[in-house]
């Protein structure tokens, strides 16, 4: 396990087998290798390390209990006191402020149609339509400035990969990458119970109708390209403590519980139905 907090570009790239491989990115610089999550919850996270035989670092402790709001800390401050008192009697269970729990889906096909330059474009547009200064305006402008930073951050995970995920896809191979890029960075950052790829299929299978027409890319060299994406979605874990990996066993039995749905995957001729859990 990763005993650094973790980031979408600060972490080096990782590999399976790089020299056979076709679609690059991973969650971490090593297969398998479990992501350190404080964000989500100091104290969750910190639990996962020892259960896991690491010892957390005193100056990531400080930072993350005196100078940073974690995604547990700020669910706990909007809950009311029924909330809290029917949370404790178990009246009312899977809240999210465990560990940051909740279904995630990203439309990650955008950066694949896009490309980060346009989407970045368009957040400073947004940005910049807002003229109002109030409290919602002064919220969304931070919000809509951290987006921004969020994309860039992307486009140096694609560096590392030596993929550019600046400019918009121009075949299949391309955007199956572009789209793992993206689904990839949430991966490293985000500890979601459910991380929803959603329904990519749609987007690539216009890309593969068109090079199969224009002769860009044999059926079964798209269909490799297929086969190494849902290799890497199932490399996909994230970092559990033992109490919810004893809760999930009897549905999950890897020890790092990921729920990842991709829906009815078509691309041209190509049909398969893809869980990858």
């Amino acid at each position: 396990m990763d005993t650094r907090p973790t980031s979408i570009a600060d972490i080096p790239a990782g590999f399976i087998d790089k020299e056979n491989e076709l679609i690059y990115g991973i969650q971490n610089d090593e297969l398998f290798k479990l992501n350190f999550m404080p964000k989500g919850g100091i104290r969750m996270a910190e639990t996962t390390l020892k259960e896991n035989g690491y010892e957390p670092d005193p100056a990531v402790h400080e930072i993350f209990t005196k100078y940073v709001t974690t995604v547990n800390d700020g669910i706990f401050r909007a809950y009311t006191s029924n909330i809290r008192r029917a949370r404790h009697a178990h009246t009312v269970t899977g809240l999210p402020d465990a560990y940051s729990r909740g279904r995630i889906i990203g439309v990650y096909a955008r950066l694949a149609l896009y490309g980060a330059d346009y989407l970045m474009q368009e957040k400073v547009n947004d940005w910049n339509s807002i003229e109002e200064i109030d409290e919602e305006t002064i919220r969304l402008r931070e919000e809509i400035n951290l987006q921004y930073q969020a994309l860039q951050q992307v486009v140096r995970l694609g560096d590392l990969y030596g993929v550019d995920v600046r400019k918009p896809a121009m075949n299949t191979k391309e955007a199956i990458q572009w789209v793992n890029i993206a689904f990839m960075a949430v991966c490293r950052v985000i500890n979601g119970a459910a991380t929803s790829l959603g329904r990519v299929p749609i987007v690539l299978d216009i890309f593969a109708e068109r090079d199969l027409a224009r002769g860009t890319f044999t059926e079964s060299e798209i269909q490799e390209f297929v086969d190494d994406f849902v290799m890497k979605l199932r490399t996909v874990k994230f970092a559990r403590t033992k109490h919810t990996t004893n809760c999930t066993q009897v549905t999950q039995p890897s020890s790092q519980l990921l729920w990842l749905v991709w829906v009815t995957t078509v691309v041209t001729v190509l049909l398969r139905w893809t869980t990858v859990s």
